[in-house]
C-alpha cells in the first residue's frame, strides 16, 4: 500500500527534531529537589514555600522548552510532499449595496398592507 509520501525526502537542510532529554530534565530536576525537600522535612512554612517555587520552576521549564521547540514538535508529523498536497480553499464575497429606501425601484417586502399599516404607526 502506498503511503502519502512515496519519494525520498530532497537533500537539504535537516529538521531540528525535539530535545526530549532537555525537557526531562526541566521537568524532572525541580521534581527532584522536591523529593530532597520532603526528606529534609524543614519548618511547614520553608517547605509549602519550596515547594511552590519547586512546582512553578518544574511547570516554568516544561513551558519554555514547548516554545522552544515548536518547530520541532509541529515538524514531526509533516513529509516532504505534505506541501504540494495541501490545499488552501478562498472564498470571495462582494459588499451588498445599500439600500435606498423603501420605495425604491425594484424594492418589494413581503409585507401584507395591513402589516405595513400597522407596522408604520
Amino acid at each position: 500500500m502506498a503511503t502519502m509520501c512515496d519519494t525520498p525526502r530532497p537533500p537539504g537542510p535537516t529538521i531540528a527534531r525535539p530535545r526530549w532529554g532537555v525537557l526531562y530534565g526541566a521537568a524532572f530536576s525541580p521534581l527532584a529537589a522536591l523529593a530532597v525537600v520532603e526528606v529534609a522535612s524543614p519548618p511547614n512554612a520553608v517547605r509549602t514555600l519550596l515547594r511552590c517555587v519547586l512546582a512553578m520552576v518544574a511547570f516554568a521549564g516544561m513551558a519554555v522548552w514547548v516554545r522552544g521547540s515548536r518547530t520541532a514538535l509541529d515538524m514531526l508529523d509533516w513529509r516532504a510532499c505534505a506541501g504540494a498536497t495541501v490545499s488552501v480553499r478562498v472564498v470571495q464575497s462582494e459588499r451588498s449595496r445599500p439600500l435606498v429606501g423603501l420605495d425604491a425601484p425594484g424594492f418589494s417586502p413581503a409585507w401584507t398592507e395591513e402589516e405595513r399599516e400597522l407596522a408604520l404607526r
